[in-house]
Parts: C-alpha cells; structure tokens; sequence
C-alpha cells in the first residue's frame, strides 16, 4: 500500500512541479523591468501606448518583459538585430494579449528578422499533382514553430498606419488561431457561450471579402496559400488577401482591428465587436479618448 502511495505522490509531483516552476517563471520574467532605452522605444513605436490606461501600459510592459527575455531574435540574410528591432516586434505581438490571461506565445521560440521581403517556396497540392512557386513575402508564421518578418515592411506599416498594414501584428494574430490546434480563423475562447456570435459573423463578412475580390479581379481567390504574406491593397478597410481564407481573415481583420480602428469599426461594426469580445480592448474607443466604451 505504502508503495503504491508512494508511487501516486511521486506522480503527482511530475507533473506539479514544472507547473509551478512554469507559473513561478512567468511571474518572475513579468516582474523584470524594461531599461529607459526600451520604455522610449515601446512609446514611440507602439501608436496606441500613449493612449492606454496606467494599467494597461504596466500590464504591456511586463508581457514585453517577459517575451524579450522568453523568445530568441534571429538576424537573416546579414540583418544585425538591434533593441529598436526588438521591442517594436514585441510591442506589437504584446499588445494583442492585453486584458487576458496567458502565457505570452508559448509555442513560439523563435523569430527570425529579415531586411526586407524574402524569397520562399510555395507548394501547390492538386489532387496527385505537386507544383513549387517562389514568391516574395513580407511575412511568415509557421505551425508550432518561429515567426518570419521582413523589418523593412513593418517599417513601412508604422510609416503608414493608415493602410492597415501591420505584419508583426498579422503574423502574431496567427499564432494566437493556432493556440488550439487549429489555424481555423477562430482563436480560443475561454468559453463557448464568449465565442457563440463568432462564427457567423465572421463567416459573412469572410464571403462578403470572397465577394469583393470576384468583383474586383473576375475570380475567386485560389484559397489557402499557405501563412506567407505577400499582399496588394485595396481600397477597403479589409485587405482582399484576407479572402484566402479564414485564417488569413482572422489576422487581415486583426491588423485593421488595433492599425485602424476607427475606420474599422464604422465599414464592419459585427466584426469588430466580435474581434472586441476577444481581445477586451476597444481600440477606437482609445483613439477617441473614452477608454471605458463597450
């Protein structure tokens, strides 16, 4: 008996013990204060900072804390990484964590920094046939593996805001869709009656996108190609590269939910409070100075 109980507590202390160790580093990461170089740099970079609550910033801080000292940067093709670099890509994927509990990107460990867009092979499965592309991409997000951004265009993103076009912040926007296993255009609730609206909102706003590009182009887009971006504008609020598909949506609809937010929520007020239930922050509300807007 005694053996037995011995072997259900040693059990039991497996699988505790890193969970505390996990909870206990988490917290200690959080705690670490960012140096004055990297408060001004998350100020200057990030539009929306100057215009969140004390608690907010404070709560954004330490997740950018945590995910500078959590998540390794990597320079390609001879880009030197610098402190700018860093922090503006963690402003951007923090900002999206905002008012929920989690644990800052857990499957990610990576993210690799190019100059400007790079060359990447696309592959095409029709039926039994296979075909390879290259293509130019700005950005990249790879299932439980590392993030790809070409640092010239999040420049250009931050240059021009009112594009909507974020790639940090659409890349990162893929990695919340996959937390379930899933990259599906729905990312996880914490219930099911939180998430009960979103499928058919998105859903018709999704077809409304389809739509748009039919009329724009005289196709249908071709589906899914894959996570690498590589993008034309329109003249809406909603890239037409969000008619991919439903992931591609989901990130399309999140760079113009925190890049635009008031254009945002005028042309797709269904999606946007759709958007706000999960992210719990109202971002043109922000803009507008009123904080506590439903």
């Amino acid at each position: 008996m005694k053996t037995f109980l011995g072997v259900i507590l040693f059990a039991i202390l497996i699988w505790v013990i890193p969970y505390l160790w996990q909870r206990w580093r988490l917290r200690y990461l959080r705690g670490r204060k960012l140096t004055r170089e990297q408060e001004a740099i998350l100020s200057r970079r990030l539009a929306l900072f100057p215009v969140l609550p004390a608690a907010l910033q404070q709560e954004l801080k330490a997740n950018v804390s945590l995910f500078l000292r959590d998540k390794e940067f990597v320079g390609c093709n001879g880009l030197q990484v610098t402190e700018e670099m860093r922090v503006t890509v963690a402003a951007h994927a923090c900002l999206l964590l905002l008012q929920r509990d989690n644990r800052c990107y857990p499957g990610l460990h990576t993210v690799l920094l190019y100059p400007d867009a790079y060359l990447a092979e696309e592959i095409h499965r029709e039926g039994y046939v296979e075909s390879a592309r290259t293509s130019a991409r700005a950005g990249e997000s790879h299932y439980r593996g590392p993030i790809v951004i070409s640092w010239a265009d999040l420049q250009r993103g931050l240059r021009y805001p009112e594009q909507g076009h974020n790639v940090a912040v659409h890349e990162f926007a893929h990695k919340l869709d996959e937390e379930d296993g899933y990259v599906d255009g729905r990312p996880p609730f914490d219930s099911s009656e939180a998430g009960r609206g979103w499928a058919p909102v998105m859903r018709e706003a999704f077809n409304e996108l389809r739509q748009r590009l039919h009329l724009l182009h005289g196709e249908q887009g071709d589906g899914e190609q894959g996570n690498g971006e590589h993008r034309e504008s329109g003249p809406s609020v909603l890239d037409t590269y969000g008619a991919q598909s439903p992931a591609e949506f989901f990130a399309v609809a999140t760079e113009a939910y925190f890049i635009i937010p008031t254009q945002m929520a005028a042309a797709h007020p269904a999606v946007y409070r759709e958007m706000q239930k999960f992210f719990r922050t109202d971002p043109a509300a922000l803009l507008r100075g009123n904080p506590l807007d439903d």
